[in-house]
């Protein structure tokens, strides 16, 4: 009787086997690692203001776009608690332009050109880099980016991207520029 229930039970398990490849069920989606509880950031306010972004709850597709985005693209690895410097942020903002983090693209982003990083490098203890320059490519993002220059036509989440890439950029050469202020004042 033993050996007759294992039998069936391996045959039911077989079944379940062959039911389960027939569906070519997709694999379960595996959970993302959630991240631990880090200690309040350091320094400047605007810091502060993406660590908290990264631990409020939004509707799902914005959560994930904007989770995307601060950690791919504006966060410092590996803590994630800075603001990575505007001429880093500017040379790699091409990659997150729609279509990147499952947002539909739009052929508005296709216009922006990439900027060189030779051309605006200051992080590098502040070698090589034209501070004239880095000014020029951040006006023209700005005016890119700008909320009443972006055409009528984008979707929501094309919108709420662009709106997180704005904040970004405008905080980090914000606090670019009270850096700057700073080792001014410092040399006089």
């Amino acid at each position: 009787q033993q050996q007759q229930q294992q039998q069936q039970q391996q045959q039911q398990h077989q079944q379940q086997q062959q039911q389960y490849q027939q569906q070519q069920a997709p694999p379960p989606p595996r959970p993302q690692p959630q991240p631990q509880p880090t200690p309040p950031p350091q320094g400047s306010p605007i810091n502060s203001k993406y660590a908290k972004a990264m631990q409020e709850d939004d509707t799902q597709k914005t959560t994930a776009i904007k989770r995307n985005i601060l950690i791919h693209w504006a966060l410092q690895p590996p803590n994630l608690q800075c603001l990575r410097t505007i001429d880093q942020l500017v040379c790699s903002i091409h990659t997150v332009f729609p279509p990147a983090f499952g947002v539909k693209g739009h052929d508005y982003f296709k216009k922006w050109k990439p900027v060189s990083r030779d051309d605006v490098m200051l992080s590098a203890a502040m070698s090589g880099g034209d501070p004239a320059k880095l000014k020029k490519v951040i006006r023209k993002l700005r005016f890119f980016l700008h909320p009443d220059k972006l055409p009528r036509d984008l979707n929501p989440e094309q919108s709420f991207m662009v709106k997180m890439l704005w904040d970004v950029t405008n905080d980090s050469w914000e606090e670019f520029n009270s850096k700057n202020e700073e080792l001014d004042w410092m040399k006089s």
